[in-house]
């Protein structure tokens, strides 16, 4: 069964499902759009429960807890093929692809950056851009006024596809 890491935003007060404010000590995401997204791709979401923020304040995220841990997981489960970042989990998004090798990269089979500002544009995270890389990239830029529920509005531009009808147990490579 392919599995995909779901990667958590920055840690902080933003708005739940139902329009109320959290904190999400863990870091933002609303885990449904995310969890089905992943499975209407034909993968398990693995939520990491580690927030998007970098090590310190003003820091890179190539150290990040959330980068190191993503990089740990996808060398220790060969089922991990597909990464999502949300928000500060999709700059951490970069990061890891910078850390892996070219082998490593070609495993990946999707990648997921949603909410992230123009400063990392989608050309950012091309397969072609990574030695290795030939994933399909689903990018959905950051919209302010309606960031936390970036995950539905791509969840609902994305058709059910061909693995709804399909067990997750199933796999296409």
């Amino acid at each position: 069964m392919r599995t995909m890491l779901i990667l958590r935003g920055n840690s902080g007060t933003y708005e739940d499902e139902d329009g109320k404010l959290c904190n999400y000590d863990k870091g933002a995401l609303h885990e449904g759009p995310a969890i089905e997204l992943a499975r209407r791709r034909g993968f398990r979401g693995q939520v990491l429960d580690v927030s998007g923020d970098p090590k310190r304040p003003g820091g890179t995220r190539n150290d990040s807890p959330q980068t190191l841990l993503a990089l740990r997981t996808f060398r220790s489960d060969s089922s991990v093929k597909g990464l999502y970042g949300f928000s500060g989990g999709g700059y951490n998004v970069w990061w890891i692809l910078t850390g892996m090798t070219p082998d490593e990269r070609g495993r990946l089979k999707q990648v997921v950056v949603v909410g992230v500002d123009t400063d990392r544009p989608e050309t950012a995270y091309k397969a072609t851009k990574f030695p290795g890389g030939s994933w399909d990239l689903i990018y959905r830029p950051n919209h302010p006024e309606q960031h936390m529920r970036e995950p539905a509005a791509l969840l609902k531009e994305t058709a059910a596809g061909r693995y709804r009808d399909r067990p997750l147990e199933e796999e296409d490579d």
